[in-house]
């Protein structure tokens, strides 16, 4: 609280009057009565008498009033300053007790306030504390719950473990069972492999006394000898032989002359020589810059191979008898007079002709090769099919190869989403997502499609039209040269032996369809 302000004149002033009204005081001492009041009892205005008369029983002289009434007129002045001076005072006293009645009551508020809080403390501490112990009390029922559960759980497993080992163990019973079953399913099968295979070895010794008989039937000509079946041959009834290849008589000559195994059969000579002439004159055709699917040519082929071009129904029974397989390509057309030969001539006629030399080259990308076998009775008895496996597969690279580039170029590298037949691109897919779980290799989608996929593929309608009519003459042609190759291709992935029909359908085909995806 700030205090009273009092200029300096008006102390000085005060206290020179207190000090004459000292002394005044002291020279008149009893002349005056006071009446003695406690300081606690009265105020300071209180403490001040009454101004009364000069001289109350005339006792004084004039100037002895005169000088008594200067002194009670400075007593006076001093008196009023003295009030005046102590206003103030009073003023800030009783601010001073104001505040401190504010003060107490603040504090009073303060420690009200502190005994609410201490208060409302303890009773949220009581409530947690409650809640604390309802927490625990449902915290132990929930273990408990919990415990009851897991007691109930692991007599439940035990259950279910010991139900499990007496279901394994009447599977191990059933197992042994089924074991010993199939241990005498496969000893069944063993001695049924073994009868087999001991038919199949007597049908091959058989078949070899048949070829050593059949051999025997064949001869070397003499040059002379040749000559004259040669002017036979172009003036009788198979002279269209001939013509049909434009086959010139001096290479034809020649390719006899050239002959060093027996080919011609002594029984039946005129036939060895349309055989022969035959398979020189498609090699001849198919070495020229004759399109290996021109009209002509495969006019010419289908003579000799027979017609391929309608769709065929495979009977099963091809694929089991080598004499249902002979016996259903004879209705196709086929000439048997090609490759009845001892297996040495019919080799070396076909080098001759240039049908069997170099096979197709391998595109890596598109297939790796299949190693030979290791095992030389297996080697001997499956050198043709292991052969013709090679080539085919080679041919399959070419193949993938050829129509990859050709679709990729005209349609992009996702022609496969867009340009397949229906069902094949899932096909595709599905058989590269399985080869990649089973952690193999990873090729080019194409690289998965069947033997029989290629040909729809080139001959879909707007592929044959925006890709392929310009390497083939006709979808005819495209179909009938799969379907040639494809009894054999059988045969070589499940390692049945083949024919020598088979061999020079092979080789033709393969020639033909290498000359126009090779560039």
């Amino acid at each position: 609280m700030k205090l009273p302000e009092m200029k300096d004149e008006a102390f000085l002033r005060l206290a020179r009057e207190e000090d004459n009204c000292s002394i005044s005081a002291g020279s008149m001492q009893g002349v005056f009565q006071k009446r003695a009041v406690p300081a606690a009892e009265a105020s300071v205005t209180e403490r001040l008498p009454p101004p009364t008369s000069l001289d109350p029983g005339g006792l004084c002289g004039p100037e002895e009033n005169a000088g008594t009434r200067q002194v009670l007129n400075s007593s006076e002045r001093h008196q009023a300053l003295t009030r005046a001076a102590l206003g103030p005072l009073e003023l800030w006293r009783r601010e001073i007790e104001l505040a401190n009645q504010a003060v107490v009551s603040l504090a009073e508020q303060q420690t009200r306030d502190v005994e609410m809080v201490r208060q409302a403390t303890i009773s949220v501490a009581k409530q947690e504390r409650r809640q604390m112990e309802l927490a625990r009390q449902a915290m132990t029922g929930w273990y408990e719950q919990q415990r009851r559960e897991m007691d109930l759980a692991r007599q439940a497993t035990i259950s279910v473990t010991e139900q499990q080992r007496r279901q394994m163990e009447l599977a191990r019973q059933a197992v042994t069972g089924w074991s010993e079953q199939q241990r005498r399913e496969i000893e069944t099968m063993r001695r049924e492999t073994a009868s087999v295979a001991d038919q199949q070895r007597r049908q091959m010794e058989l078949a070899r006394q048949a070829m050593a008989g059949f051999e025997v039937r064949f001869r070397l000509p003499e040059i002379a000898e040749t000559a004259r079946l040669i002017g036979e041959l172009r003036v009788g009834p198979l002279s269209e032989t001939l013509r049909k290849y434009a086959e010139m008589e001096s290479s034809l000559q020649r390719a006899m002359d050239s002959m060093r195994t027996p080919w011609l059969d002594v029984d039946r000579a005129m036939h060895s020589i349309v055989g022969f002439t035959e398979l020189q004159g498609i090699g001849h055709a198919l070495r020229t810059t004759v399109p290996a699917f021109d009209n002509v040519l495969a006019s010419a082929l289908r003579t000799d191979l027979g017609d391929w071009r309608d769709r065929i129904a495979w009977p099963p029974e091809i694929f089991r008898d080598s004499r249902a397989r002979s016996d259903f390509y004879a209705g196709l057309g086929f000439d048997h007079a090609l490759t009845d030969f001892p297996r040495p001539a019919f080799g070396q006629s076909l080098r001759i002709a240039g049908l069997r030399r170099e096979p197709p080259a391998l595109v890596d990308r598109y297939g790796a090769p299949v190693p030979p076998s290791v095992d030389s009775d297996e080697e001997e008895g499956l050198a043709r099919t292991n052969m013709a496996h090679d080539w085919l597969l080679r041919l399959e690279t070419q193949l993938r190869r050829f129509i990859d580039d050709n679709m990729t170029r005209a349609f992009g590298s996702g022609w496969p989403k867009h340009r397949l037949p229906k069902g094949l691109y899932e096909k595709w897919q599905e058989k590269k997502g399985a080869a990649r779980s089973a952690g193999a290799r990873e090729w080019p989608l194409i690289a998965y499609a069947d033997f029989t996929d290629y040909e729809p593929v080139i001959c879909k309608r707007d592929n044959w039209r925006e890709v392929f009519a310009s390497f083939f003459n006709s979808p005819e042609s495209v179909c009938e040269s799969f379907q040639r190759l494809y009894p054999l291709r059988l045969d070589t992935m499940h390692a049945r032996p083949i024919s020598q029909d088979d061999e020079l359908l092979l080789y033709v085909e393969t020639k033909r369809l290498v000359k126009v995806i090779i560039v």
